[in-house]
Protein backbone atom coordinates (compact mmCIF):
# COMPACT_ATOMS: atom_id res chain seq x y z
CA UNK A 1 0.00 0.00 0.00
CA UNK A 2 1.25 3.28 -1.22
CA UNK A 3 0.54 6.72 0.88
CA UNK A 4 1.63 9.65 -0.86
CA UNK A 5 1.42 12.87 1.16
CA UNK A 6 1.55 16.52 -0.27
CA UNK A 7 3.09 18.97 1.80
CA UNK A 8 1.93 22.34 1.09
CA UNK A 9 3.23 24.62 3.78
CA UNK A 10 6.62 27.19 3.27
CA UNK A 11 7.60 26.23 7.14
CA UNK A 12 9.92 23.54 7.58
CA UNK A 13 9.01 22.71 10.76
CA UNK A 14 5.93 24.15 10.86
CA UNK A 15 2.82 22.57 12.26
CA UNK A 16 1.58 21.15 8.99
CA UNK A 17 4.71 19.27 8.83
CA UNK A 18 4.27 17.82 12.44
CA UNK A 19 0.79 16.46 10.97
CA UNK A 20 1.97 14.80 7.87
CA UNK A 21 4.88 13.24 9.29
CA UNK A 22 2.98 11.76 12.17
CA UNK A 23 0.09 10.33 9.86
CA UNK A 24 2.74 8.90 7.33
CA UNK A 25 4.67 6.99 10.20
CA UNK A 26 1.34 5.61 11.65
CA UNK A 27 0.34 4.25 8.34
CA UNK A 28 4.26 3.37 8.10
CA UNK A 29 3.77 1.46 11.17
CA UNK A 30 0.87 -0.80 9.52
CA UNK A 31 3.31 -1.53 6.69
CA UNK A 32 2.27 1.15 4.18
CA UNK A 33 4.92 2.55 1.59
CA UNK A 34 5.45 6.44 2.21
CA UNK A 35 6.40 9.01 0.38
CA UNK A 36 6.22 12.76 0.78
CA UNK A 37 6.97 15.89 -1.85
CA UNK A 38 7.13 19.23 -0.41
CA UNK A 39 5.56 21.49 -3.01
CA UNK A 40 7.32 24.36 -1.52
CA UNK A 41 11.06 22.90 -2.94
CA UNK A 42 9.59 22.04 -6.71
CA UNK A 43 9.20 24.75 -9.50
CA UNK A 44 5.99 23.82 -10.44
CA UNK A 45 4.35 26.49 -12.52
CA UNK A 46 0.46 28.05 -12.99
CA UNK A 47 -1.79 26.23 -15.10
CA UNK A 48 -2.25 29.13 -18.19
CA UNK A 49 -5.58 27.40 -19.07
CA UNK A 50 -3.89 26.04 -22.45
CA UNK A 51 -7.01 23.93 -22.78
CA UNK A 52 -4.52 20.83 -23.87
CA UNK A 53 -5.40 18.54 -20.99
CA UNK A 54 -9.30 18.93 -21.91
CA UNK A 55 -8.89 17.68 -25.69
CA UNK A 56 -5.30 15.41 -25.20
CA UNK A 57 -5.46 14.66 -21.94
CA UNK A 58 -2.21 15.81 -20.61
CA UNK A 59 -0.61 18.85 -20.54
CA UNK A 60 2.21 20.28 -22.31
CA UNK A 61 3.63 22.23 -18.75
CA UNK A 62 6.87 20.70 -19.09
CA UNK A 63 8.13 20.40 -15.07
CA UNK A 64 8.12 18.50 -12.01
CA UNK A 65 4.19 17.65 -12.55
CA UNK A 66 4.89 15.40 -15.74
CA UNK A 67 5.57 12.73 -15.90
CA UNK A 68 6.91 12.53 -12.13
CA UNK A 69 3.67 13.76 -9.94
CA UNK A 70 0.96 12.97 -11.97
CA UNK A 71 2.93 9.43 -11.95
CA UNK A 72 2.73 9.05 -8.02
CA UNK A 73 -0.57 10.03 -7.44
CA UNK A 74 -1.93 8.01 -10.13
CA UNK A 75 -0.20 5.36 -8.43
CA UNK A 76 -0.98 6.18 -4.98
CA UNK A 77 -3.79 4.30 -2.81
CA UNK A 78 -4.05 7.06 -0.36
CA UNK A 79 -3.36 10.88 -0.85
CA UNK A 80 -3.06 13.04 1.88
CA UNK A 81 -2.88 16.91 0.99
CA UNK A 82 -1.40 19.06 3.98
CA UNK A 83 -1.64 22.79 4.15
CA UNK A 84 -2.15 25.83 6.73
CA UNK A 85 -4.68 27.96 5.96
CA UNK A 86 -3.83 31.34 3.95
CA UNK A 87 -6.33 33.52 3.38
CA UNK A 88 -9.40 31.02 4.36
CA UNK A 89 -8.03 28.35 1.86
CA UNK A 90 -5.11 26.40 1.06
CA UNK A 91 -1.28 27.82 0.48
CA UNK A 92 -0.38 28.98 -2.81
CA UNK A 93 1.74 25.96 -2.92
CA UNK A 94 -0.88 23.35 -2.35
CA UNK A 95 -3.45 25.47 -5.28
CA UNK A 96 -0.56 25.37 -7.99
CA UNK A 97 -0.47 21.88 -7.75
CA UNK A 98 -4.05 21.31 -7.41
CA UNK A 99 -5.49 23.74 -10.16
CA UNK A 100 -2.32 21.60 -12.45
CA UNK A 101 -4.32 18.55 -12.06
CA UNK A 102 -7.01 20.23 -14.09
CA UNK A 103 -5.06 17.26 -16.42
CA UNK A 104 -6.82 14.27 -14.33
CA UNK A 105 -10.22 16.19 -14.53
CA UNK A 106 -9.90 16.87 -18.38
CA UNK A 107 -9.36 13.15 -18.50
CA UNK A 108 -12.22 12.12 -16.38
CA UNK A 109 -14.99 14.27 -17.38
CA UNK A 110 -14.02 15.68 -21.00
CA UNK A 111 -13.02 12.26 -22.36
CA UNK A 112 -14.80 10.31 -20.33
CA UNK A 113 -12.29 8.36 -19.18
CA UNK A 114 -12.46 6.15 -15.87
CA UNK A 115 -9.71 5.70 -13.57
CA UNK A 116 -9.67 2.01 -12.48
CA UNK A 117 -8.50 2.52 -8.73
CA UNK A 118 -11.27 5.13 -8.54
CA UNK A 119 -13.04 2.74 -6.13
CA UNK A 120 -10.39 2.26 -3.73
CA UNK A 121 -8.20 5.23 -3.49
CA UNK A 122 -8.72 7.46 -0.72
CA UNK A 123 -8.25 11.54 -0.43
CA UNK A 124 -7.35 12.81 3.02
CA UNK A 125 -6.99 16.67 4.84
CA UNK A 126 -4.63 17.83 7.29
CA UNK A 127 -4.83 21.77 8.32
CA UNK A 128 -4.22 24.01 10.69
CA UNK A 129 -5.11 27.99 10.95
CA UNK A 130 -3.94 30.57 13.13
CA UNK A 131 -7.27 32.36 14.09
CA UNK A 132 -10.76 30.34 15.66
CA UNK A 133 -13.31 31.67 12.69
CA UNK A 134 -16.32 29.31 12.34
CA UNK A 135 -15.41 28.96 8.86
CA UNK A 136 -12.18 28.56 9.01
CA UNK A 137 -11.94 25.44 7.58
CA UNK A 138 -14.30 25.66 4.80
CA UNK A 139 -12.90 26.85 1.64
CA UNK A 140 -9.73 24.20 2.26
CA UNK A 141 -12.36 21.63 2.81
CA UNK A 142 -13.74 22.56 -0.52
CA UNK A 143 -11.08 22.60 -2.81
CA UNK A 144 -10.08 19.77 -1.01
CA UNK A 145 -13.17 18.02 -2.05
CA UNK A 146 -13.14 19.11 -5.68
CA UNK A 147 -8.99 17.71 -5.89
CA UNK A 148 -10.36 14.72 -4.09
CA UNK A 149 -12.50 14.50 -7.25
CA UNK A 150 -10.31 15.63 -10.04
CA UNK A 151 -7.82 12.41 -9.06
CA UNK A 152 -10.82 9.98 -8.59
CA UNK A 153 -10.06 9.67 -4.63
CA UNK A 154 -12.77 9.26 -1.85
CA UNK A 155 -12.57 12.22 0.34
CA UNK A 156 -12.04 9.30 3.36
CA UNK A 157 -10.63 11.48 6.49
CA UNK A 158 -10.15 15.34 7.45
CA UNK A 159 -8.14 16.75 10.29
CA UNK A 160 -8.23 20.41 10.88
CA UNK A 161 -6.73 22.48 13.93
CA UNK A 162 -8.19 26.12 14.73
CA UNK A 163 -5.61 28.53 16.89
CA UNK A 164 -2.73 27.01 15.95
CA UNK A 165 -0.12 29.40 14.84
CA UNK A 166 3.49 28.92 16.45
CA UNK A 167 5.90 26.12 15.38
CA UNK A 168 5.09 22.71 17.15
CA UNK A 169 2.17 24.33 19.09
CA UNK A 170 -0.08 21.76 17.46
CA UNK A 171 1.42 18.58 19.13
CA UNK A 172 0.30 20.34 22.51
CA UNK A 173 -3.51 19.69 20.99
CA UNK A 174 -5.45 17.64 23.83
CA UNK A 175 -5.89 14.71 21.39
CA UNK A 176 -4.02 15.40 18.56
CA UNK A 177 -1.91 11.84 18.76
CA UNK A 178 -4.93 9.97 18.69
CA UNK A 179 -7.10 11.60 16.19
CA UNK A 180 -3.69 11.40 14.06
CA UNK A 181 -3.20 6.90 14.76
CA UNK A 182 -7.06 6.77 14.66
CA UNK A 183 -7.43 8.24 11.24
CA UNK A 184 -4.71 6.59 9.94
CA UNK A 185 -5.97 3.38 11.56
CA UNK A 186 -9.44 3.69 9.13
CA UNK A 187 -7.61 4.49 5.78
CA UNK A 188 -5.21 1.44 6.29
CA UNK A 189 -8.04 -0.67 7.39
CA UNK A 190 -10.21 0.54 4.51
CA UNK A 191 -7.51 -1.65 2.17
CA UNK A 192 -6.16 -4.14 4.24
CA UNK A 193 -9.32 -6.04 5.45
CA UNK A 194 -10.15 -6.42 1.56
CA UNK A 195 -9.52 -9.98 0.19
CA UNK A 196 -6.69 -9.15 -2.34
CA UNK A 197 -6.14 -10.56 -5.94
CA UNK A 198 -2.79 -10.07 -8.24
CA UNK A 199 -2.57 -10.95 -11.46
CA UNK A 200 1.32 -12.16 -12.50
CA UNK A 201 2.56 -12.06 -16.44
CA UNK A 202 6.05 -12.38 -17.41
CA UNK A 203 6.31 -8.57 -18.28
CA UNK A 204 3.47 -6.76 -16.60
CA UNK A 205 2.93 -4.89 -19.85
CA UNK A 206 -0.12 -6.46 -21.09
CA UNK A 207 -2.36 -9.21 -20.32
CA UNK A 208 -1.73 -8.54 -16.51
CA UNK A 209 -2.53 -5.12 -16.86
CA UNK A 210 -5.56 -5.61 -18.65
CA UNK A 211 -6.85 -7.99 -15.82
CA UNK A 212 -6.03 -6.15 -13.19
CA UNK A 213 -8.04 -2.95 -14.47
CA UNK A 214 -11.37 -5.08 -15.62
CA UNK A 215 -10.72 -6.77 -12.27
CA UNK A 216 -11.12 -3.19 -10.33
CA UNK A 217 -13.96 -1.91 -12.08
CA UNK A 218 -16.13 -4.80 -11.61
CA UNK A 219 -15.06 -5.06 -7.87
CA UNK A 220 -15.49 -1.25 -7.30
CA UNK A 221 -13.19 -0.73 -4.44
CA UNK A 222 -14.06 -3.99 -2.89
CA UNK A 223 -11.20 -6.36 -3.52
CA UNK A 224 -7.72 -5.48 -3.79
CA UNK A 225 -6.32 -5.70 -7.30
CA UNK A 226 -2.92 -5.80 -7.79
CA UNK A 227 -0.47 -6.75 -11.06
CA UNK A 228 3.55 -8.02 -11.17
CA UNK A 229 6.36 -9.31 -14.03
CA UNK A 230 8.09 -11.74 -13.13
CA UNK A 231 10.64 -10.14 -15.46
CA UNK A 232 8.60 -6.79 -15.44
CA UNK A 233 9.08 -4.30 -18.19
CA UNK A 234 9.93 -0.73 -18.29
CA UNK A 235 6.89 0.22 -19.28
CA UNK A 236 2.86 -1.00 -19.84
CA UNK A 237 2.58 -1.77 -23.86
CA UNK A 238 1.38 1.64 -25.79
CA UNK A 239 -1.13 -0.94 -27.48
CA UNK A 240 -2.61 -2.01 -24.33
CA UNK A 241 -2.62 1.83 -22.88
CA UNK A 242 -4.74 2.59 -25.90
CA UNK A 243 -7.03 -0.63 -26.13
CA UNK A 244 -8.27 -0.21 -22.38
CA UNK A 245 -8.38 4.11 -23.46
CA UNK A 246 -10.32 3.01 -26.58
CA UNK A 247 -13.11 1.05 -23.78
CA UNK A 248 -13.25 4.15 -21.58
CA UNK A 249 -10.40 2.87 -19.40
CA UNK A 250 -7.50 4.84 -17.90
CA UNK A 251 -4.45 3.67 -17.01
CA UNK A 252 -2.11 6.37 -17.60
CA UNK A 253 0.81 6.72 -15.49
CA UNK A 254 0.56 3.04 -14.11
CA UNK A 255 3.87 1.04 -14.12
CA UNK A 256 4.51 -2.75 -14.65
CA UNK A 257 6.01 -4.02 -11.10
CA UNK A 258 7.83 -6.99 -10.36
CA UNK A 259 6.62 -9.96 -8.38
CA UNK A 260 9.24 -10.31 -6.01
CA UNK A 261 8.98 -6.65 -4.93
CA UNK A 262 5.25 -6.46 -4.99
CA UNK A 263 5.16 -9.45 -2.38
CA UNK A 264 8.14 -7.99 -0.06
CA UNK A 265 6.37 -4.26 -0.25
CA UNK A 266 2.61 -5.39 -0.27
CA UNK A 267 2.37 -9.08 1.25
CA UNK A 268 5.15 -9.31 4.12
CA UNK A 269 3.05 -10.36 7.09
CA UNK A 270 0.12 -12.28 5.40
CA UNK A 271 -0.72 -13.90 1.89
CA UNK A 272 -3.16 -12.66 -1.14
CA UNK A 273 -6.41 -14.13 -1.48
CA UNK A 274 -5.89 -15.34 -4.69
CA UNK A 275 -2.99 -15.16 -7.29
CA UNK A 276 -3.68 -15.85 -11.32
CA UNK A 277 -0.81 -16.75 -13.14
CA UNK A 278 -0.85 -15.72 -16.78
CA UNK A 279 3.34 -16.59 -17.22
CA UNK A 280 4.83 -18.60 -19.45
CA UNK A 281 6.77 -20.33 -16.43
CA UNK A 282 3.96 -21.34 -14.01
CA UNK A 283 3.92 -19.14 -10.87
CA UNK A 284 3.24 -20.07 -7.63
CA UNK A 285 2.81 -18.52 -4.34
CA UNK A 286 3.32 -20.79 -1.31
CA UNK A 287 -0.21 -20.86 0.66
CA UNK A 288 -2.60 -18.80 -1.59
CA UNK A 289 -4.97 -20.02 -3.91
CA UNK A 290 -3.01 -19.83 -7.14
CA UNK A 291 -5.55 -20.52 -10.51
CA UNK A 292 -3.29 -20.72 -14.05
CA UNK A 293 -4.97 -19.12 -17.56
CA UNK A 294 -3.35 -20.23 -20.22
CA UNK A 295 -3.94 -17.18 -22.30
CA UNK A 296 -1.45 -16.57 -24.80
CA UNK A 297 0.41 -12.94 -25.03
CA UNK A 298 -1.40 -10.79 -27.53
CA UNK A 299 0.51 -9.20 -30.37
CA UNK A 300 -1.86 -6.20 -30.97
CA UNK A 301 -4.57 -5.66 -33.49
CA UNK A 302 -6.84 -8.56 -33.76
CA UNK A 303 -5.16 -10.55 -30.83
CA UNK A 304 -5.55 -8.23 -28.62
CA UNK A 305 -8.72 -7.83 -28.87
CA UNK A 306 -9.43 -10.85 -28.91
CA UNK A 307 -7.27 -11.85 -25.55
CA UNK A 308 -8.97 -8.99 -24.11
CA UNK A 309 -12.38 -10.38 -24.24
CA UNK A 310 -11.28 -13.46 -23.12
CA UNK A 311 -9.64 -11.88 -20.46
CA UNK A 312 -12.59 -9.85 -19.27
CA UNK A 313 -15.08 -12.99 -18.95
CA UNK A 314 -12.55 -14.50 -17.27
CA UNK A 315 -12.34 -11.64 -14.62
CA UNK A 316 -15.73 -11.69 -14.38
CA UNK A 317 -16.41 -14.85 -12.94
CA UNK A 318 -13.65 -14.78 -11.06
CA UNK A 319 -14.65 -11.35 -9.16
CA UNK A 320 -18.02 -12.72 -8.56
CA UNK A 321 -16.79 -16.12 -7.14
CA UNK A 322 -14.52 -13.95 -4.70
CA UNK A 323 -17.26 -11.37 -4.00
CA UNK A 324 -19.50 -14.48 -2.92
CA UNK A 325 -16.57 -16.23 -0.47
CA UNK A 326 -16.11 -12.62 0.79
CA UNK A 327 -19.10 -10.85 1.11
CA UNK A 328 -18.67 -7.03 2.07
CA UNK A 329 -19.92 -5.84 5.77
Amino acid sequence: MFVLGLQGSPRKKGNSVYLLNRFLAACENRGARIETIDLDTLNIQPCRELVVCEKKGFCPIKDEMEPGIYGLIRRADVVVLVSPVFFYNVSAQAKILIDRCQMFWGRRYKMKLTDPDAGSRQGVLLAVGASGGKRLFDGVELTAHYFFDAISARFAESLTYKKVEAAGAVASVPGVENDIRQAADRVMDAQLNKPSLVFVSNKDACRSQMAAAYAKMAAKGGIRVLSAGTHPADDIHAETRGFLEGQGIDIKYRLPRGLDTLMAEEFKDREPSCVVSMASDKVSVPGTDTRYWDLDDPQGGDGLASVGKEIRKRVDDLISELQARYPQE
